[in-house]
Protein backbone atom coordinates (compact mmCIF):
# COMPACT_ATOMS: atom_id res chain seq x y z
CA UNK A 1 0.00 0.00 0.00
CA UNK A 2 1.39 3.30 -0.88
CA UNK A 3 1.87 5.61 1.55
CA UNK A 4 -1.22 8.06 0.81
CA UNK A 5 -3.23 5.14 0.64
CA UNK A 6 -2.03 4.03 4.64
CA UNK A 7 -2.56 7.98 5.36
CA UNK A 8 -5.94 7.58 3.90
CA UNK A 9 -6.98 5.00 6.25
CA UNK A 10 -5.15 6.35 8.93
CA UNK A 11 -7.61 9.33 8.84
CA UNK A 12 -10.21 7.53 7.93
CA UNK A 13 -9.78 5.13 11.66
CA UNK A 14 -9.15 8.56 13.03
CA UNK A 15 -12.62 10.29 11.98
CA UNK A 16 -14.25 7.01 12.84
CA UNK A 17 -13.16 7.34 16.87
CA UNK A 18 -13.49 10.85 16.85
CA UNK A 19 -17.07 10.60 17.23
CA UNK A 20 -16.96 7.76 19.68
CA UNK A 21 -14.79 10.23 22.31
CA UNK A 22 -16.77 12.99 22.07
CA UNK A 23 -20.07 10.97 22.69
CA UNK A 24 -18.36 9.56 25.79
CA UNK A 25 -16.95 13.04 26.74
CA UNK A 26 -20.39 14.20 26.76
CA UNK A 27 -22.32 11.28 29.02
CA UNK A 28 -19.02 11.62 31.64
CA UNK A 29 -19.55 15.32 31.73
CA UNK A 30 -23.26 14.71 32.52
CA UNK A 31 -23.25 12.36 34.83
CA UNK A 32 -20.12 14.62 36.49
CA UNK A 33 -22.19 17.27 36.87
CA UNK A 34 -24.99 15.60 38.32
CA UNK A 35 -22.51 13.97 40.92
CA UNK A 36 -23.39 10.60 39.14
CA UNK A 37 -20.04 9.61 40.16
CA UNK A 38 -20.28 5.61 38.82
CA UNK A 39 -21.42 6.60 35.71
CA UNK A 40 -18.84 9.41 34.96
CA UNK A 41 -16.19 7.03 36.21
CA UNK A 42 -16.95 4.14 33.42
CA UNK A 43 -17.29 7.21 30.54
CA UNK A 44 -14.29 8.89 31.19
CA UNK A 45 -12.80 5.38 31.42
CA UNK A 46 -13.22 4.18 28.49
CA UNK A 47 -12.92 7.77 26.83
CA UNK A 48 -9.43 7.53 28.23
CA UNK A 49 -8.72 3.73 26.92
CA UNK A 50 -9.60 4.57 23.44
CA UNK A 51 -7.63 7.88 23.70
CA UNK A 52 -4.39 5.82 24.58
CA UNK A 53 -5.51 3.73 21.47
CA UNK A 54 -5.59 6.61 19.21
CA UNK A 55 -3.45 8.64 20.31
CA UNK A 56 -0.59 7.36 22.04
CA UNK A 57 0.73 6.20 25.80
CA UNK A 58 2.32 10.36 25.97
CA UNK A 59 -0.26 12.12 23.86
CA UNK A 60 -1.42 15.35 25.81
CA UNK A 61 -4.88 14.15 25.23
CA UNK A 62 -4.48 10.83 27.01
CA UNK A 63 -3.18 12.75 30.20
CA UNK A 64 -6.24 15.03 29.96
CA UNK A 65 -8.73 11.88 29.85
CA UNK A 66 -6.71 10.61 32.77
CA UNK A 67 -7.26 13.72 34.70
CA UNK A 68 -11.15 13.64 33.93
CA UNK A 69 -11.14 9.90 34.70
CA UNK A 70 -9.28 10.82 38.03
CA UNK A 71 -11.14 13.38 39.58
CA UNK A 72 -14.25 11.51 38.83
CA UNK A 73 -12.86 8.28 40.80
CA UNK A 74 -12.09 10.81 43.51
CA UNK A 75 -15.26 12.76 44.20
CA UNK A 76 -16.41 9.13 44.26
CA UNK A 77 -13.62 7.93 47.41
CA UNK A 78 -14.72 11.27 48.86
CA UNK A 79 -18.88 10.57 48.85
CA UNK A 80 -18.08 6.72 50.33
CA UNK A 81 -15.20 8.18 52.84
CA UNK A 82 -18.57 10.87 53.63
CA UNK A 83 -21.30 7.84 54.14
CA UNK A 84 -19.00 5.59 56.12
CA UNK A 85 -18.57 9.10 58.42
CA UNK A 86 -21.80 9.37 58.61
CA UNK A 87 -22.96 5.99 59.29
CA UNK A 88 -20.25 6.66 62.24
CA UNK A 89 -21.73 9.39 63.79
CA UNK A 90 -25.05 7.63 63.78
CA UNK A 91 -23.88 4.34 65.43
CA UNK A 92 -22.49 6.79 67.99
CA UNK A 93 -25.94 8.33 68.64
CA UNK A 94 -28.43 5.62 69.28
CA UNK A 95 -25.29 3.93 71.17
CA UNK A 96 -24.79 0.95 68.44
CA UNK A 97 -22.06 -0.95 68.52
CA UNK A 98 -20.45 -2.25 64.89
CA UNK A 99 -22.51 -4.69 63.40
CA UNK A 100 -25.20 -4.77 65.24
CA UNK A 101 -27.61 -3.65 63.31
CA UNK A 102 -29.28 -5.43 60.10
CA UNK A 103 -27.59 -5.35 56.60
CA UNK A 104 -30.39 -3.98 54.28
CA UNK A 105 -29.87 -3.11 51.04
CA UNK A 106 -30.85 0.38 50.24
CA UNK A 107 -29.94 3.01 47.45
CA UNK A 108 -27.07 5.45 48.87
CA UNK A 109 -27.60 9.32 49.64
CA UNK A 110 -25.48 11.63 47.63
CA UNK A 111 -23.05 13.21 50.18
CA UNK A 112 -19.65 15.66 50.01
CA UNK A 113 -17.62 16.29 52.34
CA UNK A 114 -14.96 19.21 52.72
CA UNK A 115 -11.97 20.61 55.31
CA UNK A 116 -13.50 22.67 57.41
CA UNK A 117 -13.61 26.42 56.94
CA UNK A 118 -11.97 25.99 53.84
CA UNK A 119 -12.70 29.31 51.79
CA UNK A 120 -14.40 29.51 48.35
CA UNK A 121 -11.25 31.61 46.39
CA UNK A 122 -12.59 31.60 43.39
CA UNK A 123 -16.29 30.61 41.97
CA UNK A 124 -15.02 27.78 38.88
CA UNK A 125 -17.26 26.02 36.51
CA UNK A 126 -15.79 22.84 37.21
CA UNK A 127 -16.87 20.91 33.65
CA UNK A 128 -14.80 23.99 32.30
CA UNK A 129 -11.76 22.13 33.71
CA UNK A 130 -12.62 18.82 33.57
CA UNK A 131 -14.57 16.05 35.72
CA UNK A 132 -13.28 14.55 39.13
CA UNK A 133 -13.74 10.98 41.42
CA UNK A 134 -13.99 7.32 42.05
CA UNK A 135 -14.54 3.88 43.03
CA UNK A 136 -13.11 0.98 41.59
CA UNK A 137 -14.45 -1.95 43.99
CA UNK A 138 -11.71 -4.19 46.09
CA UNK A 139 -11.21 -7.70 44.78
CA UNK A 140 -13.34 -10.15 46.75
CA UNK A 141 -11.98 -12.39 48.91
CA UNK A 142 -12.08 -16.05 48.70
CA UNK A 143 -15.30 -18.08 49.72
CA UNK A 144 -15.19 -20.29 52.85
CA UNK A 145 -15.64 -24.05 52.38
CA UNK A 146 -18.67 -25.38 54.63
CA UNK A 147 -16.77 -28.27 57.19
CA UNK A 148 -17.22 -31.54 55.51
CA UNK A 149 -18.55 -34.57 57.54
CA UNK A 150 -21.52 -37.56 57.90
CA UNK A 151 -24.64 -36.66 55.99
CA UNK A 152 -26.44 -37.09 59.43
CA UNK A 153 -24.13 -34.20 61.10
CA UNK A 154 -24.27 -31.81 57.85
CA UNK A 155 -27.14 -29.68 60.09
CA UNK A 156 -24.95 -29.19 62.85
CA UNK A 157 -21.64 -28.28 61.20
CA UNK A 158 -23.61 -25.85 58.98
CA UNK A 159 -25.18 -24.17 62.31
CA UNK A 160 -21.38 -24.07 63.12
CA UNK A 161 -19.95 -22.28 60.09
CA UNK A 162 -23.16 -19.92 60.52
CA UNK A 163 -22.39 -19.32 63.55
CA UNK A 164 -18.40 -18.26 63.56
CA UNK A 165 -19.44 -16.13 59.99
CA UNK A 166 -22.34 -14.09 62.54
CA UNK A 167 -19.33 -13.59 65.14
CA UNK A 168 -16.94 -12.18 63.13
CA UNK A 169 -19.24 -10.36 60.49
CA UNK A 170 -18.50 -6.73 62.44
CA UNK A 171 -15.19 -7.14 62.20
CA UNK A 172 -14.62 -8.40 58.79
CA UNK A 173 -17.15 -5.90 57.47
CA UNK A 174 -15.16 -3.06 59.37
CA UNK A 175 -11.87 -4.51 57.46
CA UNK A 176 -13.63 -4.70 54.01
CA UNK A 177 -15.01 -0.72 54.02
CA UNK A 178 -11.84 0.46 55.30
CA UNK A 179 -9.73 -1.80 52.29
CA UNK A 180 -12.27 -0.64 49.74
CA UNK A 181 -11.79 3.08 50.96
CA UNK A 182 -7.82 2.60 50.35
CA UNK A 183 -8.55 1.09 46.82
CA UNK A 184 -11.06 4.03 45.91
CA UNK A 185 -8.48 6.80 46.81
CA UNK A 186 -5.73 4.37 45.44
CA UNK A 187 -7.01 4.16 41.95
CA UNK A 188 -7.69 7.86 42.00
CA UNK A 189 -4.01 8.62 42.75
CA UNK A 190 -2.28 5.18 40.52
CA UNK A 191 -4.58 7.36 37.32
CA UNK A 192 -3.90 11.22 38.06
CA UNK A 193 0.08 10.27 38.65
CA UNK A 194 0.08 8.96 35.11
CA UNK A 195 -1.27 12.05 33.93
CA UNK A 196 1.28 13.70 36.13
CA UNK A 197 3.95 12.24 34.14
CA UNK A 198 2.68 12.91 30.99
CA UNK A 199 2.38 16.44 31.61
CA UNK A 200 5.72 17.05 33.23
CA UNK A 201 7.51 16.45 30.08
CA UNK A 202 5.06 19.38 28.26
CA UNK A 203 7.12 22.87 28.41
CA UNK A 204 4.52 25.28 27.20
CA UNK A 205 2.44 27.60 29.80
CA UNK A 206 -0.73 25.93 29.28
CA UNK A 207 0.61 22.37 29.81
CA UNK A 208 2.26 23.08 32.76
CA UNK A 209 -0.55 25.00 34.26
CA UNK A 210 -2.40 21.65 33.54
CA UNK A 211 0.45 19.98 35.61
CA UNK A 212 0.17 22.00 38.35
CA UNK A 213 -3.71 21.05 38.31
CA UNK A 214 -3.20 17.47 38.56
CA UNK A 215 -0.33 18.09 41.58
CA UNK A 216 -2.88 19.49 43.05
CA UNK A 217 -5.81 16.80 42.80
CA UNK A 218 -2.81 14.58 43.97
CA UNK A 219 -2.68 16.89 46.73
CA UNK A 220 -6.33 16.23 47.14
CA UNK A 221 -6.31 12.84 47.64
CA UNK A 222 -3.26 12.66 49.77
CA UNK A 223 -5.52 14.97 51.99
CA UNK A 224 -8.62 13.01 52.23
CA UNK A 225 -6.72 10.06 52.70
CA UNK A 226 -4.71 11.27 55.99
CA UNK A 227 -1.47 11.12 54.21
CA UNK A 228 -0.75 15.06 55.05
CA UNK A 229 3.29 15.08 54.76
CA UNK A 230 2.90 13.69 50.76
CA UNK A 231 -0.08 16.27 50.70
CA UNK A 232 2.42 19.42 51.81
CA UNK A 233 4.97 18.14 48.84
CA UNK A 234 1.98 17.80 46.25
CA UNK A 235 0.48 21.32 47.00
CA UNK A 236 4.30 22.66 47.36
CA UNK A 237 5.16 20.94 43.76
CA UNK A 238 2.27 22.85 42.33
CA UNK A 239 2.61 26.22 44.16
CA UNK A 240 6.28 26.26 42.48
CA UNK A 241 4.67 25.82 39.01
CA UNK A 242 2.39 28.65 39.34
CA UNK A 243 4.04 31.21 40.57
CA UNK A 244 5.82 31.17 37.28
CA UNK A 245 2.74 31.83 35.24
CA UNK A 246 0.44 33.87 37.72
CA UNK A 247 0.11 37.28 38.84
CA UNK A 248 0.91 37.98 42.19
CA UNK A 249 -2.71 39.04 43.03
CA UNK A 250 -4.26 35.85 41.39
CA UNK A 251 -7.30 34.03 43.52
CA UNK A 252 -5.55 31.08 42.30
CA UNK A 253 -2.38 31.21 43.59
CA UNK A 254 -4.13 32.63 47.17
CA UNK A 255 -5.98 29.04 46.75
CA UNK A 256 -2.63 27.23 45.96
CA UNK A 257 -1.00 28.99 48.99
CA UNK A 258 -4.10 27.88 51.50
CA UNK A 259 -4.14 24.18 50.04
CA UNK A 260 -0.58 23.90 51.69
CA UNK A 261 -0.74 25.65 54.63
CA UNK A 262 -3.95 23.57 55.11
CA UNK A 263 -1.51 20.60 54.77
CA UNK A 264 1.13 22.18 56.69
CA UNK A 265 -1.30 22.25 59.87
CA UNK A 266 -2.92 18.90 59.73
CA UNK A 267 0.69 17.70 59.55
CA UNK A 268 1.29 19.51 62.86
CA UNK A 269 3.21 22.32 61.55
CA UNK A 270 1.18 25.27 62.51
CA UNK A 271 4.09 27.88 62.39
CA UNK A 272 4.96 27.28 58.99
CA UNK A 273 1.01 26.77 57.99
CA UNK A 274 0.93 30.87 59.86
CA UNK A 275 3.46 31.70 57.58
CA UNK A 276 1.65 30.52 54.22
CA UNK A 277 -1.85 31.81 55.51
CA UNK A 278 -0.13 35.68 55.49
CA UNK A 279 0.74 35.20 51.97
CA UNK A 280 -2.84 34.43 51.46
CA UNK A 281 -3.79 37.17 53.23
CA UNK A 282 -1.54 39.64 51.37
CA UNK A 283 -2.50 37.85 48.08
CA UNK A 284 -6.24 38.83 49.04
CA UNK A 285 -5.56 42.22 49.96
CA UNK A 286 -3.23 42.94 46.98
CA UNK A 287 -6.87 41.85 44.73
CA UNK A 288 -9.65 43.61 47.27
CA UNK A 289 -7.87 46.56 46.19
CA UNK A 290 -8.34 46.61 42.69
CA UNK A 291 -11.55 44.85 42.61
CA UNK A 292 -14.99 46.66 42.94
CA UNK A 293 -18.80 44.84 42.61
CA UNK A 294 -20.00 41.69 43.57
CA UNK A 295 -15.75 40.57 43.59
CA UNK A 296 -14.66 43.29 45.70
CA UNK A 297 -18.09 41.57 47.88
CA UNK A 298 -17.36 38.24 47.53
CA UNK A 299 -13.38 38.91 48.53
CA UNK A 300 -14.26 40.52 51.45
CA UNK A 301 -16.13 37.63 52.74
CA UNK A 302 -12.75 34.97 51.50
CA UNK A 303 -10.72 37.56 53.20
CA UNK A 304 -12.61 37.55 56.78
CA UNK A 305 -12.80 33.47 56.41
CA UNK A 306 -8.79 33.74 56.05
CA UNK A 307 -8.37 36.03 59.30
CA UNK A 308 -10.67 33.54 61.12
CA UNK A 309 -8.64 30.58 60.36
CA UNK A 310 -5.38 32.71 61.32
CA UNK A 311 -6.64 33.28 64.53
CA UNK A 312 -8.05 30.27 65.24
CA UNK A 313 -4.47 28.36 64.43
CA UNK A 314 -2.73 30.62 66.76
CA UNK A 315 -4.69 29.86 69.43
CA UNK A 316 -3.70 26.04 71.37
CA UNK A 317 -6.52 23.76 71.24
CA UNK A 318 -7.41 22.26 74.65
CA UNK A 319 -7.51 18.81 74.58
CA UNK A 320 -11.00 17.19 76.56
CA UNK A 321 -10.04 15.34 79.81
CA UNK A 322 -13.23 13.40 80.56
CA UNK A 323 -11.83 13.60 84.32
CA UNK A 324 -11.28 16.78 84.39
CA UNK A 325 -15.03 17.79 83.72
CA UNK A 326 -16.93 19.34 86.03
CA UNK A 327 -20.26 17.74 87.11
CA UNK A 328 -22.13 21.03 84.85
CA UNK A 329 -19.88 19.88 81.85
CA UNK A 330 -21.01 16.45 81.86
CA UNK A 331 -24.49 17.12 82.15
CA UNK A 332 -24.01 19.41 78.95
CA UNK A 333 -22.37 16.71 77.12
CA UNK A 334 -25.30 14.39 78.36
CA UNK A 335 -27.73 16.93 76.84
CA UNK A 336 -26.34 17.03 73.46
CA UNK A 337 -25.75 13.86 73.03
CA UNK A 338 -29.73 13.43 74.02
CA UNK A 339 -30.53 16.41 71.44
CA UNK A 340 -28.51 14.33 68.53
CA UNK A 341 -30.40 11.17 69.06
CA UNK A 342 -33.77 13.00 69.20
CA UNK A 343 -32.89 14.90 65.67
CA UNK A 344 -31.76 11.20 64.16
CA UNK A 345 -35.16 9.85 65.93
CA UNK A 346 -36.65 12.94 63.90
CA UNK A 347 -35.55 12.91 60.51
CA UNK A 348 -33.53 16.26 61.27
CA UNK A 349 -30.23 14.22 60.73
CA UNK A 350 -30.22 11.61 58.35
CA UNK A 351 -29.53 8.10 60.02
CA UNK A 352 -28.38 6.38 57.01
CA UNK A 353 -26.38 3.63 59.48
CA UNK A 354 -28.42 1.30 57.06
CA UNK A 355 -27.77 2.94 53.56
CA UNK A 356 -24.19 2.30 53.69
CA UNK A 357 -23.20 -1.25 52.05
CA UNK A 358 -20.04 -1.86 50.54
CA UNK A 359 -20.13 -3.89 46.70
CA UNK A 360 -17.76 -6.18 48.68
CA UNK A 361 -20.21 -6.64 51.51
CA UNK A 362 -22.89 -7.61 48.58
CA UNK A 363 -21.01 -9.70 46.53
CA UNK A 364 -19.85 -11.59 49.62
CA UNK A 365 -23.43 -12.28 50.71
CA UNK A 366 -24.12 -13.47 47.08
CA UNK A 367 -21.45 -15.56 47.45
CA UNK A 368 -22.67 -17.05 50.60
CA UNK A 369 -26.27 -17.39 49.19
CA UNK A 370 -24.56 -19.34 46.30
CA UNK A 371 -22.80 -21.82 49.00
CA UNK A 372 -25.71 -22.46 51.13
CA UNK A 373 -28.04 -22.88 47.81
CA UNK A 374 -25.14 -25.81 46.16
CA UNK A 375 -24.99 -27.05 49.46
CA UNK A 376 -28.49 -28.29 49.81
CA UNK A 377 -28.85 -28.84 46.31
CA UNK A 378 -25.59 -31.38 47.18
CA UNK A 379 -27.51 -32.91 49.90
CA UNK A 380 -30.93 -33.21 47.73
CA UNK A 381 -28.62 -35.77 45.44
CA UNK A 382 -27.37 -37.38 48.46
CA UNK A 383 -30.41 -38.15 49.90
CA UNK A 384 -31.74 -39.08 46.20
Amino acid sequence: MSSKGKQAEGQTAFDAVMPVIADLLEQGTRAFALENWEDAIDHFGQMASITEETFGSESPRYADALVMYGRALLQHAIEQNALLAQKTLAEAAAGIKPGEEEEEEHVPVKATIKFEGEPDFRQIEELENGAQSVSLSASAKGKEKEPQGAEDNVEDQENGANGTKETDEGSEQGEEEEDEEQDDFGAAWDVLDLARVIQSKATDNRSQLKYAETLMLLGDVSMESENFAQAVNDYTQALDVKLQFLQDDDRELAEIYYKVALAHEYNQDTQKALVLMSDVERILTNRLAKSEGEEKQSLEEVLDDVKGKIEEWKTPQKKVDLNEMTKEEMLLAEKAKEMLAKALEEGKINDITNLVRTKKSKRKAEENEADDSDSKKSRSEAKA
